[in-house]
């Protein structure tokens, strides 16, 4: 029988991402795991237990991954990579997906922060203070309403304690990183009696800018270190609860301060050299810590409570209501080029049933409004606010060995713009999958989703220039009229057409995506596999455009009411002098599109001491017209070979990211490059009374360069070079 030792407990995690070792030290081998629930779902499954993929990132497995940002926590995941703008603002990108597809959540409700419109915008999600992070690939709009057409990340933390506390616990820790001379630090404390339990965390992180392997950037510039990529943030949550006999009533509230640099930017020309790069980078050798960077602050208010069997008929009701207020700046040199606001209210409401002709299930609604608004100069989406209501029933049935799993949604989405007419959409989806468990080692899965996705604010009402993506960004209810018959291309990027920017007569259509998932699951005595392919057809699928066209050659007569001039294509006139006209004009646009590939995951145990792991992913993406759809990560290959010892075990691992050259029109190629890493965990067991864990990794070993092919400044902030990082956990 497995000793319950530190390593043991990460061993296992390792291997079972999904379980851990039961408490009851006389456990069996048949029961010594006990289950690791998805929070994201109500029914109270497993991973293992779902026909959708998931996977759950917890316990040490979650503390040697922690990184500045979500998607940078996540990328070394099967199936999922990052936007990464830089390591300060890095996002999950789902099978190729990302955006408003990929719907980013904190205990079950939308994280509700202005990271789906722009890959600049940093993630309010920290890892520091989770408990687990669930990862759901693939469609998952039943619950999370249109947006999750990809996929849903789920933050899952303590800051409303859902079990009684009988006394003091908690933990403490911190970590160093000696590529960005990165310090941060990490604490939680849950203190309880009787009926109530009080929660209390905290963090801080502070990074410079971080040195990568020496590079000619596109301006010719020598680079050994990315200019204004430094992050300094800080957070605290507190929480209660008070449980009584069917349940428990909690309510939190968290502060974010975020304060971060965003690299690449420029304001100024760009010579003519430079204009013909796809991407329009720039590079500005004033900014730094004072050149262009975001503050952005968020305050969250929770409410949960969970009732056991409140009326005859619902085993359990779940109550979550939240408010989040944020505001997040961009600031040049002090002066506030930007301003974005948002307001969120959302509240779901989960009942789960008895079983109704044999199905258990649970019936739910959601109800949200989003106020978001923008100011300044850079200030290129209008005032919108966004009302969405939607009803939903998942539920499942066993046949012997085979789990069917079936659901539906309905929802009513509203969007009112300043200087627009209302927009209605009425997304549906609908979901049927099933779980064989074909013999104790074998385990297979399929899941078939129809799903709809609405378009979201930028999408719609973009106008204006994107300088943090380096682009002019127009969105889905204007058109572009110019020399070419609106079609947009202007191979003389703009020098002598002129281009007019018009209201079209018809706003974006819904996307509509069917997805079909396979997946095979096998645990034998030594091999350990999972694998899963998939299909996904995208109709009008929304995907920004370039035009080929520059912004100096657009004009509009449109007015947004967001700080912008009637002309886009001239100066402000304030004394940063913005130069539009040096800016590719992307749109947002419409077409039919198929993504497919595969996730493949597994390890051998060679003995007690040595195991063998492997990982690769891969999305095509293509359009059904022709094409390549834009921005898809590279293909993956992952090696490694793990040592255990009683209380230490140290991972060599290896990553392939392939040359991606399967690229959209006006996008270029990106090369291959590798990544080799050393990881030693080590589990002192108990000292000075708490239980200690110590983590320590030698990342991207041979200092290659390597370039993130769906960043958008891309060639201006390839991926950190050789990093030292050691770290601490201890729990009492």
């Amino acid at each position: 029988m497995l000793k319950k030792t530190p390593i043991a407990i990460a061993v296992a995690t390792l291997l079972y991402p999904q379980l851990v070792l039961a408490d009851d030290a006389d456990a069996t081998p048949e029961k010594q795991y006990e289950r690791i629930v998805v929070t994201a779902s109500p029914l109270e499954k497993t991973a293992l237990e779902t026909a959708q993929p998931i996977y759950v990132l917890h316990g040490d497995e979650l503390r040697a991954s922690e990184a500045a940002t979500l998607g940078e926590t996540l990328r070394n995941l099967p199936g999922v990579q990052a936007t990464y703008y830089s390591p300060t603002s890095s996002s999950p990108v789902i099978r190729g997906l990302d955006g408003p597809r990929v719907k980013i959540m904190q205990n079950g409700l939308d994280v509700a922060d202005i990271s789906r419109g722009g890959p600049d915008h940093a993630v309010t999600a920290e890892s520091l203070t989770a408990q687990q992070i669930e990862v759901l690939r693939g469609p998952a709009t039943l619950l999370f309403g249109s947006g999750a057409s990809g996929g849903v990340v789920n933050v899952v933390d303590n800051r409303v304690p859902r079990q009684p506390v009988d006394g003091l616990e908690g933990s403490y820790g911190a970590r160093y990183d000696s590529v960005s001379d990165g310090r941060s630090a990490a604490f939680d404390l849950n203190v309880g009696q009787g009926d109530f339990a009080l929660h209390l965390d905290g963090f801080y992180r502070h990074t410079d800018d971080y040195s990568v392997p020496r590079f000619i950037s596109p301006d010719g510039h020598a680079e050994t270190e990315i200019e204004n990529s430094f992050t300094d943030d800080r957070g605290a949550t507190i929480g209660a609860s008070y449980f009584f006999d069917r349940g428990f009533a909690g309510f939190s509230f968290g502060r974010i301060e975020r304060e971060y640099g965003l690299p690449g930017h420029d304001h100024g020309h760009e010579d003519e050299e430079d204009q013909h790069d796809d991407h329009g980078h720039g590079h500005d050798d004033e900014h730094g810590h004072g050149g262009f960077y975001a503050k952005m602050v968020q305050d969250r208010f929770q409410f949960i409570s969970s009732i056991e069997n409140p009326m005859r008929g619902i085993q359990r009701l779940d109550i979550n209501l939240g408010y989040t207020d944020l505001s997040h700046e961009e600031i040049d040199d002090g002066f506030i080029e930007t301003a974005f606001t948002l307001e969120q209210t959302e509240l779901r409401i989960i009942a789960r049933h008895d079983a109704i002709l044999g199905w258990n299930g649970a019936l739910g609604t959601q109800i949200s409004r989003q106020e978001y608004d923008s100011f300044g100069e850079e200030a290129y989406t209008p005032q919108t606010d966004t009302d969405l209501m939607g009803v939903f029933w998942i539920g499942e049935r066993t046949f012997g060995d085979v789990t069917y799993e079936l659901g539906g949604r309905i929802e009513q989405v509203e969007l009112t713009s300043e200087g627009f007419n209302t927009l209605e959409y009425t997304p549906a989806s609908l979901s049927f999958g099933m779980n064989w468990q074909v013999s104790p080692m074998v385990k297979l899965s399929s899941n078939l989703s129809y799903s709809e996705r609405a378009p979201q604010a930028n999408e719609l009402f973009a106008n204006g220039a994107h300088f943090a993506t380096r682009t002019y960004e127009v969105g889905g209810v204007f058109e572009i009229h110019g020399d070419d018959h609106g079609h947009g291309h202007d191979h003389d990027h703009g020098h002598d057409a002129e281009y007019e920017l018009e209201l079209a007569s018809r706003a974006l259509n819904k996307e509509q995506s069917t997805n079909l998932d396979f997946g095979m699951h096998f645990e034998g005595d030594r091999w350990h596999v999972d694998t899963n392919v998939f299909v996904n057809h995208i109709r009008n699928f929304i995907y920004l455009r370039n035009t080929g066209i520059m912004s100096g050659s657009l004009n509009s007569d449109i007015d947004l009411g967001t700080g912008h001039g009637h002309d886009h294509g001239h100066d402000h006139g304030h004394d940063h002098d913005h130069d539009h006209g040096g800016l590719p004009v992307y749109q947002y646009a419409q077409q039919g599109a198929e993504l497919y590939g595969y996730e493949i995951s597994g390890r051998y145990v060679l003995n007690s001491n040595w195991s063998l792991n492997g990982f690769s992913d891969y999305t095509r993406a293509v359009f059904k017209s022709g094409g390549n759809v834009p921005r898809i990560p590279a293909q993956r290959l992952g090696l490694s070979a793990t040592y255990t010892e009683a209380n230490w075990n140290g991972t060599l691992g290896y990553t392939r990211y392939f040359a991606q050259n399967r690229n959209a029109e006006n996008e270029h190629a990106t090369d291959g490059f590798n990544l080799v890493d050393l990881h030693v965990n080590y589990f002192p067991g108990i000292f000075a009374g708490q239980d200690l864990a110590i983590y320590m990794k030698v990342e991207n070993i041979t200092d290659e360069l390597g370039f993130v092919h769906n960043s958008f400044i891309r060639d201006y902030a390839p991926m950190p070079g050789r990093n030292f990082g050691v770290g601490f956990r201890a729990r009492f």
